[in-house]
Order: C-alpha cells, then sequence, then structure tokens
C-alpha cells in the first residue's frame, strides 16, 4: 500500500511526497511533484500526492506498479471502482454508504490525467493519448469579455468519466430575506449621522436585487463609491 507522507526537508517547507508499500519514495510521483512544487499551493501538492498514492496502492493491490508506464482505460476505470467500492475490490453488487463523492472521484481522476499528461510531455509515456480522445466533450462557459481574450479551443476529454449528478434549482429568496442580507452589510446610524457597515457590499447586493443583474461572468467594482443619506438618492462615483 502506498502512503501520502509529509515532510519537511532541511531548511525547507513542509511538503507532501508518495511512498510506496516497502517505504521507498515513488520516483515518477516525485518527479512530477518535484516539477510543480513552486506553481502549486501546498494544499494542492496534498490533494495530487493523495490521489496518486491511492493510484499507486491500487497498482500495487493488481501487482502492476512496475507497469505503471502500460496503463489505459480499463485500468483508470477500474481504479475509480476500487474507489468507490471502499478501496477494496473492483467490482460489487451494492455501493458501500461511505462511499466517496463525485467531486472526490472528478479530483482523483484529474490528478491522475495530469500526472500523466507531464509524463508524456517529459519522459514520452504514451498512457494520456490513451485516455484522452478527440475535442471536450462539453464547451466551456465563455465569460462576458470572452471575445477579447486569447483562449485556445478546448482539448481532448477523458474516455473515463465520473457521473455527476445535477446540481438543482437555486433558492428563492423572499423580499425580507433580500433586505435582511442588505441590512447586514451597512445600516444607517440615526444618531451618528453616518452609515455603519460595509458601503461597497450594500450596494452590490442592493444593485443585484433592483436591477435583476446576475453576478457570474460580471466584474463588478465598488471601488470609489460613495453612498449619502437615505433621503439622498445620488451616488457618486471618483
Amino acid at each position: 500500500m502506498a502512503y501520502c507522507l509529509v515532510v519537511r526537508p532541511a531548511g525547507g517547507d513542509r511538503t507532501w511526497t508518495v511512498v510506496d508499500a516497502s517505504y521507498a519514495t515513488v520516483g515518477p510521483v516525485e518527479e512530477w511533484l518535484e516539477a510543480h512544487r513552486h506553481l502549486w499551493s501546498p494544499n494542492t501538492v496534498r490533494g495530487y500526492a493523495t490521489s496518486l498514492a491511492q493510484w499507486w496502492s491500487f497498482l500495487e493491490q493488481r501487482g502492476e506498479a512496475g507497469r505503471w508506464s502500460e496503463a489505459g482505460v480499463p485500468a483508470v476505470a477500474g481504479f475509480l471502482s476500487w474507489l468507490r467500492n471502499g478501496r477494496t475490490v473492483e467490482h460489487a453488487l451494492a455501493v458501500p454508504a461511505d462511499a466517496p463523492s463525485a467531486e472526490t472521484l472528478h479530483a482523483r481522476l484529474a490528478a491522475l490525467i495530469s500526472f500523466y499528461q507531464w509524463q508524456e510531455a517529459v519522459h514520452s509515456v504514451p498512457v494520456a493519448g490513451r485516455l484522452l480522445r478527440g475535442r471536450a466533450a462539453r464547451m466551456p462557459s465563455r465569460g462576458l469579455l470572452a471575445h477579447l481574450d486569447g483562449r485556445r479551443e478546448p482539448g481532448p476529454s477523458s474516455l473515463v468519466r465520473v457521473r455527476r449528478r445535477r446540481a438543482g434549482r437555486p433558492p428563492l429568496l423572499l423580499p425580507q430575506e433580500i433586505q435582511a442580507i442588505i441590512d447586514g452589510c451597512a445600516t444607517w446610524d440615526d444618531r451618528a449621522g453616518e452609515w455603519t457597515g460595509n458601503l461597497r457590499d450594500r450596494l452590490l447586493f442592493s444593485l443585484l436585487a433592483e436591477s435583476g443583474i446576475f453576478s457570474r461572468g460580471a466584474n463588478l467594482d465598488t471601488r470609489g463609491v460613495f453612498l449619502v443619506s437615505p433621503g439622498q438618492r445620488l451616488i457618486n462615483f471618483v
């Protein structure tokens, strides 16, 4: 069984690596992690190390750790099934109650694909080519000013996928609940003759509530905005 191990090099920061069943560092994984430690946050390194430790444990259980560079779609699909079944068996009639969520499985798969894409780019390991085919299954959403950027066309999609549950409808806030949010940002103090709280947040939520603007894809910058007393309907932009 492989492990995600926390280490602290002499004079360095705490980080994570992966060791195999004999407690030896897994060379291919450590090389990949080391190439990205200066780019990723510690939490990202930890998450990727955990994903690859579980992948290496799966290969060890199969007796295929020495053939990690020969993996394909059947092995990766078996890995996801193994995770769903509590990291015990690949096939089971019933999924255990504590099975990982679709989001966790997707994160494990994303880390695995990232690992093999790097191995292919650096060492010509051909696994990523077996896992990725064609164009992206879905076009990514475009931002409000997407026509001004130089985004690339969507890349290939994974042949191994994790089915995600569709998110439910967002909750509908009642008028009094919306007002409570607005008042929680800032209120007018008659005694002090001034606003107390965060006026920028109040402006943002008031704008969303009264105009119906949807915030996704819109960058609203309220720096330099001043609100005056409630009796005056004036907003000064400086």
